[in-house]
Order: C-alpha cells, then sequence, then structure tokens
C-alpha cells in the first residue's frame, strides 16, 4: 500500500524482476494514517479468503512531504504487524541513494527531487541502476544518513508537526526482507 503513483510503483515493479517475487502494489492518495487503515483492512480480508495464499509481509510506503499523521499510521501499522517504511521529506532520497548518499542538507522535496533529477533516477526510473549492484551502494549510502540521531528524529513524527530533519529512508528494510526471503 503506498501513496506514489508513479516513481514507487515503477521501482517495486523493479524489485519483482531482481527478486523474483509477486509484490501486489497498491496505490491510492491517501494520507499515511488513511493507507495504514487499508492495509488492516486488506490484510484481515486476506487472512479471510482461503482460496488464495495470504501475503507474506504488507508494508505501507510513505513519504513525509505531503502529510503529517505519521504517528498515527506508525501507531496503527505496529497495533497489526505491518510495517511503516517511510522516507523523508521524498521516495527519491532512496532513488538517489543508488547513485550518492543524499546529502544531509536536503530536508525538502524540492532538493532531494533535482538531486535525483541530475542524477537520472528521478519519476520515471532508470532502470539500469536498479540493480543487485547499486543496490548494496544504496543500502550502504542510505545507512551514511540513517543515523541514530536522526532514527530519533524518524521516530518523533507527530501528528500534525511539520518535521524538518535529515533526509531518511525505511527502504533498506524493504529489501533486507527480500533479501532474506530469496535466501531461504
Amino acid at each position: 500500500m503506498a501513496g506514489g503513483a508513479v516513481t514507487e510503483k515503477q521501482y517495486f515493479k523493479q524489485l519483482e524482476s531482481l527478486y523474483d517475487v509477486i509484490i501486489d502494489y497498491q496505490q491510492k492518495n491517501n494520507s499515511p494514517k488513511q493507507l495504514a487503515k487499508l492495509a488492516v483492512k486488506l490484510k484481515r480480508e486476506d487472512k479471510r479468503d482461503t482460496s488464495t495464499d495470504c501475503y507474506e509481509r504488507i508494508w505501507v510506503v510513505v513519504d513525509v512531504d505531503d502529510f503529517h499523521d505519521h504517528g498515527e499510521a506508525a501507531r496503527i501499522c505496529n497495533d497489526n504487524g505491518i510495517e511503516l517504511i517511510i522516507s523523508n521529506p521524498c521516495f527519491e532520497v532512496w532513488l538517489l541513494d543508488y547513485v550518492k548518499a543524499c546529502p544531509s542538507s536536503y530536508t525538502l522535496t524540492p532538493d532531494v527531487e533535482s538531486a535525483a533529477a541530475e542524477a537520472k533516477v528521478n519519476k520515471y526510473i532508470n532502470t539500469e541502476h536498479i540493480d543487485k549492484e547499486h543496490l548494496d551502494a544504496a543500502i550502504r549510502n542510505a545507512a551514511r544518513h540513517n543515523t541514530t540521531e536522526n532514527r530519533q528524529e524518524r521516530n518523533r513524527l507527530a501528528p500534525n508537526h511539520e518535521q524538518e530533519y535529515a533526509p531518511w529512508t525505511d527502504m533498506p528494510k524493504v529489501i533486507e526482507t527480500l533479501k532474506s526471503n530469496k535466501q531461504s
């Protein structure tokens, strides 16, 4: 479940082929809290439907740039065994990490989007960058800005409170899950 109609959808489609998995990407133009509630509903419906395989994992993938109800979304996800994957200020932080660490001064969406466009990893994904070699670099680059201090700021996301902290992305969690599932 995600808010992104273009970039995130293309990215997850590329992950399907990299990891030989099926990702049922569902996009809604909703707030993180609304997406979390939809994910809970999806999870409940999935458990009731015995005619198909259940989802192995459900992620709610959101940006910080447009909404400020992440605290409520985190509570809903935590209470229901769903992972909230946040990128601050936007998903392009993760895409930029494929080619270089997103600079810590990029706290606003236009800064990150501009840098991603220069690196040719913006809105319409250049799939030649989205491979396993670049993926390892992205994880290393994300670790440079996903510091303990930034984690504390990320965890303080409060409803209706604008956050301007250094770039952050939880996307390495998604990749680590896909990698570990591939190995088992």
